[in-house]
């Protein structure tokens, strides 16, 4: 079961990172692109059916499994360490989304915001989407090498 989590931590935690990767590199760089109605309303018709399905199914179980690699590496503490790292990044990523995103997405579904809100809660958005791009990644290879750590014993 060790193994098992510490694989599926891994697999999930790239997976959420490369998927955030293909949100900012595809579809906000296209957002950027549009007049910024047009892009509340592009928004509001890609998030549920496209952005959120991939982003659950990824982030969940990796913060599940980097949660269980942490408890199964508990006596282990070079092991824990690196786990607790890739877990901090997990949740990391969790807090910005929580705090910014979501509800920045839900004003843009609603479009709450005029062109002008709405370019500039885009920027940010970019901005801190990149931190999290980062964070993820970071997260991946703390993962990795706790697996690698716990598998040299």
């Amino acid at each position: 079961m060790k193994n098992i989590a510490a694989i599926i931590a891994i697999i999930a935690t790239a997976a959420f990172a490369g998927n955030m990767i293909n949100i900012g590199l595809s579809y906000a760089s296209y957002w950027q692109s549009l007049d910024p109605i047009a892009f509340m309303q592009d928004f509001k018709a890609k998030f549920i059916p496209y952005l959120l399905p991939p982003t659950a199914a990824t982030l969940l179980p990796a913060l599940i499994a980097t949660a269980l690699s942490v408890f199964f590496n508990w006596k282990s503490p070079a092991t824990r360490s690196l786990w607790l790292i890739a877990l901090f990044g997990v949740l990391l990523t969790i807090v910005i989304t929580l705090i910014y995103h979501l509800p920045t997405n839900l004003a843009f579904i609603d479009m709450k915001y005029s062109a002008a809100e709405a370019t500039s809660k885009l920027q940010i958005w970019m901005l801190l989407h990149w931190v999290r791009v980062i964070v993820a990644i970071a997260a991946a290879v703390f993962a990795i090498l706790g697996f690698q750590k716990s598998s040299n014993k």
